[in-house]
């Protein structure tokens, strides 16, 4: 049995940031929010179990802290090689997961076509990835009245040594991932495109802010 017990954002006082986005929920927050990451952490979806999914002796030995978010999905390292996006929307009575994932991901398609000529895929899970090769992994979660997807978005090389000391082989796989080895089926943005992290972020924020992103679906098909 799985005795492990990971920590939630609730949790997470002794970090400088709340480190799952979850924090967009919070009384009189914005409902975008886009960071780096300031410290390294690992980040299990809902449902699935630590022993599974992480080196769980290679988190102890380097101290790198092991959450668990309210959304599904699957397990990621954050760090400062990666970007994060939590954007929480108004909904109605329905739980139409799907459609806010889809309108979250052709938010990020779009902001890297406008910004940087990238033609990126949307694919299982909602995932994107660019030449067949995953850069970005999404969750939700729907808690009463709101609709919060989270993100983390894959930019720098130095992050994937993180992801091979960390996590396994992940327990559930898409199809067109095809049983890769996460260096195999991985490729950080800065392989792609140019950019400095810290416009990249700031860049993002602004055009799902000035696009109204965070509206919703509402309008679409």
């Amino acid at each position: 049995m799985d005795k492990f017990r990971p920590l939630l954002s609730e949790n997470s006082d002794f970090l400088s940031e709340e480190p799952l986005g979850e924090s967009v929920l919070e009384k009189d927050a914005r409902p975008i929010r886009v960071w780096q990451p300031k410290h390294p952490v690992v980040v299990l979806g809902r449902s699935q179990k630590a022993h599974k999914e992480i080196h769980l002796d290679n988190t102890k030995a380097d101290a790198i802290p092991v959450f668990k978010r309210m959304g599904g999905g699957g397990c990621v390292v954050l760090d400062e090689g990666c970007a994060c996006v939590a954007i929480r929307y108004e909904r109605e009575k329905e739980l139409n997961i799907d459609r806010y994932l889809r309108h979250s991901s052709k938010a990020i398609q779009a902001f890297l076509y406008e910004t940087y000529g990238l033609a990126t895929e949307i694919r299982e899970n909602y995932d994107l990835s660019y030449q067949g090769k995953k850069f970005l992994g999404a969750s939700l979660y729907m808690p009463r009245e709101w609709s919060v997807y989270s993100c983390v978005i894959l930019l720098k090389n130095d992050s994937m040594e993180k992801i091979l000391k960390y996590l396994t082989p992940p327990s559930k796989q898409p199809a067109y991932r095809e049983d890769r080895k996460h260096e195999d089926f991985l490729s950080p943005l800065e392989n792609h495109i140019n950019f400095k992290i810290d416009d990249f972020i700031n860049d993002l924020e602004t055009f799902l802010y000035e696009k109204k992103w965070y509206l919703g679906p509402q309008d679409e098909d």
